[in-house]
């Protein structure tokens, strides 16, 4: 643990972790009040809203914490003061931008995500789904300032503010998503759309409690800042602010394009699905809630193992950035393939785990009284649970050209991938349904790996083979994992048939099954020491009993 790296990643990916399991968990209740159908509307307005506040926000928190860490190696604590003050104004220009073109857009997309769908079979109208896309909007002109902040302690090897901001963060917004739809549809019998309309808008009221939080921490911490300012060598010229902000916004927007990849898919999806799977045969309730299960709900669980490859990338674009200008190839690769390592240590288990558990899974979290509905979303589960790996991939390998400097070649992989990924959709939807959308997705962000992997082992000269036996465990030991859980369920479902619309009998397979495939996985990892090579220690029961001793000596 005592490298900055590892420690900053273990910092953000239990922050992370809470934060998407919260967005999980409130999804629950909240589709058992909206439904699918109202799932989908919800979907359409975040997911336009996710590639505008990718857009809006440029990759600040990345781009400003590489910045800060690159200035605050020269101790030139001016520069990076004097390009936090301005880049707090010029990302709230940027966030009423960003706001003002989204509101005013809405109905444009709105159609665009019906076109192809004949107006008697549509679910929602344009003025439904531009009315929830305004709503969302709003957020825009809070969240964009907060990128600012995250970045600048990020920059500073601070983890916890941007960890503790996005967890209340969450925390507020799930509370104002299931209370506001409860009062909207229960007590005062408004509809739906009315509902899911207020649950968009609560990310306004979500992202300034995360700002008050941030404001604290920089209040807290403003007096350390300022010692160091004063350290700052006044014979060194800082260069003037526009060159600040190119060398900013050089490092923030690749870094901002690279992540628009899962958004852009979904938007696709958005423009795609309905219509493809209609000509597949679904009638229109079937596939708006297919749409509403593929871009909605599992995007939302297999987030969760993706979250941790993207807590591993924030920190590892300074830390390689760090290691290259001292000129240090050797630590270079090895901070690389630990990050590899590690996201693929969560990734892979996962991702198994829920393609064997995935009616369970579906049923025990959004399962509703319809067999047909919770079959075809234990289906779209299991089908489309392998994009958790194939993003979690494109999201480390992306933040290792970001830190090696070779981002420009992943914005011309991804322009590529979204060819693919339309060309897919359009082809492969009308025959296989959503399975044809999971391999778009799977093809495209694949195409974008394996380009990545390649330029990466040549501008660090690393080597495949290396990678790969330190990969070899994790291949192993969840081959074994998913052995004996696909076992268990067998035997399991002699003794106890599963009832796709019972949620008690999707709690009991998780909870059998889940503990047997957790047990398996991270005993053989203990066993075979692979806790120590990765983390740095071995999980025991004596070190856990040492560790508190000492710290109570403390």
């Amino acid at each position: 643990m005592g490298n900055r790296f590892l420690k900053g990643a273990m910092i953000l990916s239990i922050s992370m972790f809470a934060t998407r399991l919260l967005g999980v968990v409130y999804v629950i209740p909240f589709q058992q009040m909206v439904g699918e159908t109202g799932m989908a509307l919800y979907s359409h307005a975040y997911n336009i809203y996710g590639l505008f506040l990718s857009l809006s926000t440029l990759g600040i928190p990345v781009g400003m914490a590489k910045f800060i860490s690159r200035y605050n190696a020269k101790e030139d604590y001016f520069t990076s003061r004097r390009i936090f003050r301005f880049g707090l104004i010029f990302m709230t220009i940027l966030g009423v931008v960003g706001f003002t073109i989204l509101y005013f857009i809405a109905p444009l997309y709105a159609r665009w995500v019906l076109s192809g769908v004949p107006v008697a079979e549509q679910y929602h109208s344009v003025s439904q789904i531009a009315t929830a896309i305004r709503a969302v909007s709003f957020a825009l002109i809070i969240i964009p300032p907060m990128a600012i902040f995250r970045g600048f302690f990020q920059g500073n090897q601070d983890m916890v503010p941007s960890s503790i901001s996005q967890f209340i963060e969450q925390l507020v917004r799930v509370v104002f998503i299931i209370a506001g739809t409860f009062f909207i549809i229960r007590v005062l019998g408004m509809s739906t759309e009315a509902a899911v309309s207020f649950s968009v808008f609560a990310a306004l009221l979500s992202g300034i409690a995360a700002f008050l939080v941030l404001l604290y921490y920089w209040m807290k911490n403003k007096r350390k800042f300022d010692a160091l300012l004063k350290t700052s060598d006044p014979t060194q010229k800082s260069p003037d602010i526009s060159h600040l902000f190119l060398e900013l916004i050089s490092y923030a927007i690749p870094f901002a394009l690279l992540g628009l990849a899962a958004n852009a898919y979904i938007i696709i999806d958005n423009g795609t699905l309905l219509g493809g799977l209609e000509h597949y045969g679904y009638n229109s309730l079937q596939a708006t809630a297919a749409q509403g299960i593929f871009t909605g709900s599992l995007f939302k669980i297999i987030m969760i193992p993706v979250s941790f490859a993207i807590a591993f990338g924030q920190p590892l674009v300074p830390e390689l950035t760090r290691f290259l200008t001292a000129g240090n190839g050797k630590e270079v690769r090895r901070v690389l393939i630990q990050a590899i390592q590690l996201t693929c240590f969560i990734t892979i288990p996962a991702v198994i785990g829920l393609t064997i558990l995935s009616h369970p899974i579906y049923v025990m979290l959004f399962g509703r009284g319809y067999e047909e509905m919770n079959i075809m979303g234990g289906e779209i589960f299991r089908v489309g649970a392998s994009i958790g790996l194939f993003m979690a991939l494109y999201s480390i390998v992306m933040a290792i050209l970001q830190g090696i400097g070779a981002q420009f070649y992943g914005i011309a992989l991804l322009a590529i991938s979204l060819v693919i990924k339309f060309a897919g959709n359009v082809l492969l939807l009308p025959r296989f349904g959503v399975w044809g959308g999971v391999i778009a997705t799977n093809a495209a962000f694949g195409f974008c790996i394996v380009g990545s992997l390649f330029i990466i082992k040549k501008r660090t000269h690393l080597k495949f083979g290396i990678l790969i036996r330190k990969l070899a465990p994790t291949f192993i030991f969840s081959a074994i994992m998913a052995l004996v859980v696909g076992g268990g369920r067998f035997v399991l479902y002699r003794v106890f048939p599963f009832n796709e619309t019972s949620r008690l009998s999707g709690i009991t397979y998780i909870a059998a099954l889940g503990l047997l495939g957790i047990a398996t996985y991270f005993g053989l990892a203990w066993y075979f020491d692979v806790f120590q090579s990765l983390f740095g220690f071995s999980p025991s029961l004596k070190g856990l009993l040492n560790r508190l001793r000492r710290r109570k000596q403390e």
